[in-house]
């Protein structure tokens, strides 16, 4: 990836954690967004390929139509752009337990967007998908941890890698035979390629 100093960067609901250098789209407005908007609300006010790289952590789970946020995603993307999504996985406990959640994820989230099935279904909005990553734990928020785990944090750390790194050795074996084994995995992250016109 590019330094991120000569990219225009989209953050996509970043809420209070807006990726460093970012323009950041959001309806909350304690949060201060660069952008105030509802992004369940098409179009967004953004420009056809407008940014050099768009990313987006825990947002589209919040959001009606996950789907829809992808397309404007690529919409408002440059041919060749990166694209970095973070969702919860759906063997994650968070991901059913959060009232405002409305889906969650699997590995093959974007495949409607990529490859043979897009060619076949005659799909507009085109992604190569370059890399996915399942994390067993996404972080661990010391602000919001209750203290006696705080205690059992580094522990978790060095099992939270450990995890980690099986189930990216291969994520389809883990995530259909022994993602639940493990308490589930708590996110899905996405690397990948817009793709317009044949470019990327």
């Amino acid at each position: 990836m590019n330094n991120n100093e000569n990219l225009k960067i989209l953050d996509v609901g970043p809420g209070y954690h807006k990726y460093p250098g970012a323009v950041g789209i959001d309806s909350n407005p304690l949060a201060k967004p660069d952008v105030s908007h509802d992004l369940n609300v098409y179009p967004w006010p953004l420009k056809d390929n407008e940014f050099d790289m768009v990313y987006t952590s825990h947002c589209l789970e919040h959001l009606s139509d996950p789907k829809k946020a992808v397309e404007e995603i690529w919409r408002v993307a440059r041919p060749g752009a990166d694209v970095i999504i973070q969702v919860p996985h759906f063997s994650s406990r968070v991901a059913w337990t959060d009232i405002e959640h409305t889906r969650a994820f699997s590995i093959h989230m974007l495949r409607g967007f990529t490859g043979k099935t897009a060619e076949l279904a005659g799909a507009k909005v085109r992604f190569e998908v370059r890399k996915v990553i399942l994390r067993w734990h996404q972080k661990f928020d010391m602000e919001l941890l209750p203290g006696w785990v705080k205690v059992f944090v580094p522990a978790l750390i060095v099992v939270n890698a450990v995890i980690t790194f099986l189930a990216n050795l291969n994520t389809e074996f883990c995530e259909r035979i022994w993602c639940y084994y493990v308490g589930g995995m708590g996110e899905v992250e996405f690397h990948s390629k817009v793709i317009k016109n044949g470019k990327r």
